[in-house]
C-alpha cells in the first residue's frame, strides 16, 4: 500500500504533465491518426490493442480507462469492447441513464446507479449482461423521490440515500427493500458509508450541515458537526467515505476540503481549498478511499477526479470535458461528474450525470497488471487528451 502511494508521490513532484491536458486534438496529430489507421485497414487481420493511460505520455502509468456503459448495448458488450466502436464515434446511443448521481460496487460484477431523473436505481449485472431496478417488497421497480448516496455492505446489502424523502432504504442480496433507517434523523441527506468493522453507518445530514452516525442496523446514535469552517465544522457536507482502519473521510464541499475523522469521530485533518491550482477543488461532489490507500474526489466543474493519499497529498489528475451524448465517447472525457466508488479490485466507477453514462477507470495495482500486462505499441493518448510540455519549456 505504501509502495503504491509512494509511486504516485514521486510522479507528483517530478512531472507537470499531468495537469491541464489540451480540450483540442492538434491537427498534425489528427492526420497521424488518421494515417494511422488507413494503414491499419491494409494490414494483416491481427489488430493492436489500443489502451489509454493517466499520467498522459508517461513511462509508468498508474491510472487506465477501461470503458463505459451508457446503454442497454454496452452491457452486452461488456463495456470494454463497446469503447473501441465508440472512441471513432457510433449511432446516437439509446441512453440507460436520464441523470446518473450516485454509484457503488459490490466488488464482484455488480454496479448499482442511482438515477436522480428516472426516480430510481438501477442495477448492472455485468456478469449475467443485464440490466435490473432495485424492487419494493411487492416486487415492483422501488421508486424514489431523489435517489442519492449509495454503499454496499456485508452479504450484498445495499443502502440507498432518498435525499427528498429523508430516509435511507436497506435492501437485500436479492435487491428488495429490507426496510428504512434514519426517518425523523435526516435533512435533505446525501451520501453514506459503511463501516461493517465498527458496525456503523455515516449519512451526510447535508441539510443540517452535519454527519449522522447509526449502527449497521440502522439505530440512530448521534451527530457529528455543525455549520462552520473550522475543524469539525462543514457547509454542505455532500459525500463520506471510511478507510480500512474506520477512519472517515467526509467531503465538505462548500468548504472546498475533506475532512478526517478517527473511529470514534474526533478531527484528524483536513486538505484540499478552492481553485484551480494542483489538489484543489472547484465543485467536489462525490469522494471515495480505494483498497490500496488513495482518495478520490470528483470535481464536478473541473470535469476531472483528484487522486490524494491519505494523508491528504496530491498525485494525479485524471479527466476532462467532453460531451459523449452525441455517439462519441472519449477515454476520461467527463461532462459534471458526481458520484465515485473503488471497489476491493481497485476498479473505479464514476457517475457522469450529462453525459448519462458509468465510466471504469483501474489502478494499476500489482495484481492488474499481472493479468494485464502492458505490451509495447498498445499505449496511446486518449483523443482529445494530449500532455503539455514540462512547466519552463
Amino acid at each position: 500500500m505504501l509502495k503504491d502511494a509512494d509511486r504516485l508521490r514521486k510522479h507528483a513532484n517530478d512531472s507537470a504533465t499531468i495537469e491541464g491536458c489540451s480540450a483540442r486534438l492538434p491537427v498534425r496529430l489528427l492526420i497521424l491518426s488518421l494515417f494511422a489507421l488507413t494503414l491499419s485497414a491494409c494490414a494483416p487481420a491481427a489488430v493492436q490493442k489500443q489502451r489509454y493511460f493517466w499520467p498522459i505520455g508517461t513511462a509508468e502509468p498508474h491510472i487506465e480507462y477501461v470503458g463505459f456503459f451508457q446503454s442497454d448495448r454496452d452491457i452486452r458488450q461488456a463495456g470494454a469492447n463497446a469503447f473501441s466502436e465508440a472512441v471513432l464515434g457510433r449511432e446516437l446511443p439509446d441512453f440507460l441513464f436520464e441523470r446518473p448521481q450516485e454509484v457503488a460496487s459490490d466488488g464482484g460484477r455488480r454496479v448499482f446507479v442511482s438515477d436522480v431523473a428516472g426516480n430510481k436505481v438501477v442495477v448492472l449485472d455485468l456478469e449475467k449482461h443485464r440490466i435490473r431496478e432495485l424492487k419494493d417488497q411487492e416486487g415492483n421497480t422501488k421508486f424514489f423521490k431523489f435517489p442519492s448516496g449509495l454503499s454496499v455492505g456485508d452479504g450484498g446489502r445495499l443502502y440507498a440515500v432518498d435525499s427528498a424523502d429523508d430516509v435511507i432504504y436497506l435492501f437485500g442480496a436479492d435487491e428488495v427493500v429490507i426496510r428504512e433507517i434514519g426517518r425523523g434523523h435526516l435533512t435533505r441527506p446525501t451520501g453514506i458509508a459503511v463501516d461493517s468493522k465498527h458496525d456503523r453507518l455515516y449519512v451526510t445530514d447535508t441539510g443540517e450541515h452535519r454527519l449522522a452516525v447509526f449502527d449497521g442496523e440502522g439505530t440512530f446514535l448521534r451527530y457529528l458537526g455543525q455549520r462552520g469552517t473550522g475543524d469539525g465544522e462543514y457547509n454542505f457536507p455532500l459525500d463520506v467515505e471510511v478507510d480500512g482502519d474506520g477512519n472517515i473521510f467526509v467531503l465538505d464541499a462548500l468548504n472546498a476540503r475533506v475532512q478526517v475523522l478517527d473511529p470514534e469521530g474526533r478531527f484528524l485533518r483536513s486538505f484540499g481549498e478552492r481553485g484551480t491550482a494542483s489538489g484543489s477543488f472547484q465543485i467536489p461532489k462525490g469522494i471515495a478511499v480505494s483498497p490500496s490507500g488513495q482518495v478520490y474526489v470528483t470535481d464536478s466543474m473541473a470535469n476531472h477526479f483528484v487522486i490524494f493519499d491519505r494523508e491528504g497529498n496530491y498525485l494525479l489528475s485524471v479527466g476532462g470535458r467532453f460531451d459523449a451524448t452525441q455517439g462519441d465517447v472519449a477515454p476520461g472525457g467527463l461532462n459534471q461528474p458526481g458520484g465515485i466508488d473503488v471497489d476491493e479490485n481497485d476498479t473505479i466507477w464514476i457517475a457522469d450525470a450529462y453525459n448519462r453514462m458509468i465510466h471504469q477507470f483501474q489502478y494499476l495495482n500489482e495484481k492488474y497488471l499481472s493479468e494485464h500486462p502492458i505490451l509495447p505499441g498498445e499505449t496511446y493518448f486518449p483523443p482529445g487528451f494530449m500532455p503539455e510540455a514540462p512547466a519552463g519549456k
